[in-house]
This record gives C-alpha cells, structure tokens and sequence, in this order.
C-alpha cells in the first residue's frame, strides 16, 4: 500500500494548496462600495450563499471560491474514491468475499480558454486500484465487480487510463450540428454514455455484463490508443467510428508497439426516435481487428476456462455484431426519467470466447417521489461461449463437464446521501458457466464519495 499512500497524499497536498490559495485570495480585502452605489445595486451584486456541506456538489467544496475561478479558465478537476465489499452467500464454486478500492483522479482542459485553441480539450486520468482479488468463487465468465479489473483485477495497481486530445470542428452550431474528432490513450468504460446502463461499475450496474458485452472485449480492449471520429446531429451522435490497437494496454503506454499486431475499426449508427411520446433510441455497432487471436486467448477482463486440450489454429479478421435498445417510459427532462433497455450481441466463434449475449432491463432515476436523484436497475443476461471453445477445452481442470451458458440476474439501488456521497445496493443471482458450480448468490455494497 506504500505508493498508493504516496498517491493520495499527493492528491491531499494537492487539495490543501488549493485551499489555502483560496483562503488567501478570500483574506484579501475588496474595494469599498463607491458611494454613488445604491442598496438596489448592493443587492443584485450580492451573491447567492454557497451551499451547506451536505448540498455541495463535492465534499471540499469550491475550496473558496478557487475551484469555480480554474473552471471558468478552462480546468476542472474531479477526484473519485469508490469502495466496494462483494461476497458469494451460496453456491459458486466457494464461499468467499472481497473489498476493493479505487480513487480516480480527472483533469480536464478546455484548450480555447487554456492555450487560445479554440475547439480543442483535453482529458487526463489517473486510476489507483487496491485490495484482493476479483471474486474467483462465483465459477462466472463475466466478472461480478467491473470497476475492480480496471486497470487490473488483483492487488495494488496504478495507471494513467486516458490522455487524448479532441477537437470539434462546427458544421453549425446553432442547430447542434458538428464532427468530434479525438486521439490519443482511452478507458473506453469511460465512453459509455447509457441512461439506464453503462457506467464504469461505478455509478450503475456492478457486473460486467450490464456495462458492455463480453463479445466486443476480443476486439476493443478496455484501455488502449487509438482515434475516434463522431458526427452529431442536433446534438445527438449519429455516427462514430474507432481505429484502435487491438492490444490491451491497461498497465503500459502501448506506444514501442503501437499497431504492431494489427488494428481494430469499431463503427457505430445512433437512430434516436420517440415511441409513445417519449425518447428511444436504436444503434446498430460492430467491431473488426487484423489481429490473429483463439477464443482461449487471454483477455484481461474476462474469466475464460482453459487450457484448450486439441491445438487451436489462430484466426485473422475477428468480428462482432450488437444491437442496443432504449425507451423512456417514465421522462422528467434530458437524461432525467426511467425507461427499458435491451441488448443483443453475436462474435465468431473461432476467435472470441464469447459468442452469444442478450440482455434486456430496466433502470434509470427517481422511482420514488421526493428521491430524484438516486438511481435503480433491475436486469437478466445470457452469455454463451464458443463451440470452439467447449469443444477443445480441457474438461479435467473445470470437473470433466463442459462450460455452460451463463444466466445472470442484478438489482441495484443507488441511494444519494448527498451530491458527493452515493452509497450502492446490489444483487447478483447467477448460473455459472462452470457446470459443476450451484447457482450462486453475490450480494454487494459500493459507497462512492465525490472530492
């Protein structure tokens, strides 16, 4: 735990100083009204009352007035720390539990402001990962604590996950009408922008399979370099197009070896529509890398059951195929409201351990009157493995009985304590992929605080 220490008194340091400059800054005595000033002008130039510790937006405040002066130059930080405490109650493979932690560290810059680049921003992040292991008792392939495996699934972990740079080029902006185009270092976790699902196992779902399918992981690692474009329209992304290295790079800067093993192209199609009255959307996405791979190869995210007992020939050109759903059912305002949601998804089975997966759900904000801003989720998922996979793996280390299709079951209550602190409920009743493992039950906490 030394260098994860240092890290956070480094983040601490960094805090005070910022405090203190603030305090400074506040200590410093302002000019006297003139006397022309009038109780009318006194009042519209008085500013409304910051808000108390429990309606703040973070837990330090705007540190005197310092962080809401950075903003308005173009810099904001975030600071994140998640805690997460899972166990197997039953069933599984063993009983067993786990706590994990993680502090993320954001910097965001907007360049026009910053270095007169006007349509340029830039984003860096910083993730520290702490504790045991993930849980290996569930007899699972898809991991039952997503936010853990980044940027590793064991023990104390440190990486920059994000460095890129993006600039918008206007088609016209009144109409919300522009291209996006990004480059550099994703945690494409990050990306994932859903109203009932997505996240980063930090705000929503905690399984991996209500943030993405494990189908796209053989092609789109989670971190890694690469280029994005993106044409909006009225505000809504239509189109988006990745070209990526298809080697994961979680731990490394990727940059020696950069495209080496070849390149992956993920295209996306956004149809929103309205049904009903309210918002839906429709996308259409796949993904396609040069890269050689077997569905036994390791991916870093993904508990696959090996070794292969026959030789399995390396496949060029692996692909994927996703279809995704959602439909506001209960629509308060932009982003604001419950709805369902569904998935569909297909890979080649000669190359991805994981062939079939459908999920279907629903979740959102504000089920409760009077609780608006916390959030739920109820869902199931089915993840099928490759026939290549069952047919040539080495039955005597999983109990001489082939894998099985998963089915996966998660509810989660997100309570808001307060804007800066979230404190998480959830449920995991799971058929492993492991045949020889009983239907396991992994109940979960996350608590999330807001710096």
């Amino acid at each position: 735990m030394a260098f994860i220490n240092r890290a956070l008194v480094n983040v601490v340091t960094l805090i005070t100083i910022l405090l203190l400059a603030a305090q400074v800054h506040a200590q410093t005595p302002s000019p006297s009204p003139s006397p022309s000033s009038t109780p009318a002008d006194a009042a519209i130039a008085t500013p409304k009352p910051d808000p108390d510790f429990f309606h703040q937006d973070e837990m330090t405040g705007d540190w005197g007035g310092a962080r809401k002066q950075w903003k308005e130059k173009g810099i904001e930080l975030e600071f994140k720390l998640s805690n997460f405490f899972q166990g197997v109650a039953s069933g599984g493979l063993r009983e067993e539990s786990e706590y994990n932690g993680k502090f993320e560290y954001t910097m965001k810059f907007d360049l026009g402001k910053v270095a007169g680049w006007k349509f340029w921003s830039s984003e860096i992040k910083a993730e520290v990962r702490w504790g045991g292991p993930i849980l290996a008792g569930v007899g699972t392939i898809n991991p039952t604590n997503t936010a853990a495996l980044v940027p590793g699934a064991d023990g104390e972990v440190l990486t920059v996950s994000a460095f890129n740079f993006t600039r918008i080029i206007p088609k016209d902006l009144q109409k919300g009408n522009l291209y996006v185009v990004s480059f550099g270092r994703y945690n494409f976790l990050d990306l994932i922008d859903e109203e009932f699902f997505g996240g980063t196992g930090t705000e929503r779902f905690m399984n991996m399979a209500q943030i993405g399918p494990l189908t796209v992981l053989r092609q789109v690692p989670l971190i890694t370099n690469g280029a994005t474009f993106a044409y909006v329209h009225h505000g809504e992304p239509r189109f988006t197009l990745a070209v990526l290295d298809p080697n994961d790079h979680s731990l490394d800067p990727g940059l020696d070896d950069l495209f080496a093993d070849g390149v992956t192209f993920a295209p996306t199609f956004f149809i929103p529509t309205k049904y009903f009255g309210k918002t839906a959307k429709h996308s259409f996405g796949g993904a396609v890398t040069t890269k050689k791979y077997t569905p036994f190869d390791a991916i870093k995210q993904v508990i696959i059951p090996g070794p292969a007992l026959n030789p399995v020939e390396p496949k060029r050109g692996s692909w994927s195929l996703n279809y995704v759903f959602r439909q506001y059912l209960v629509e308060r305002g932009h982003n604001d409201g419950w709805g369902f949601f569904g998935q569909a998804s297909i890979a080649d089975k000669g190359t991805s351990p994981v062939t079939r997966f459908v999920d279907f759900g629903i979740g959102g904000n504000g089920l409760f009157k009077g609780r608006s801003k916390d959030e739920f989720g109820a869902t199931y998922a089915y993840t099928d493995l490759s026939s290549v996979l069952k047919d040539n793996i080495d039955l005597f280390t999983i109990g001489n009985r082939k894998p099985r299709a998963e089915h996966q079951l998660e509810v989660f209550y997100n309570l808001h304590l307060a804007p800066w602190l979230r404190l998480t409920g959830d449920l995991q009743i799971i058929r492993p992929t492991r045949s020889t493992a009983d239907t396991a039950i992994v109940p979960g906490g996350r608590l999330v605080m807001l710096f």
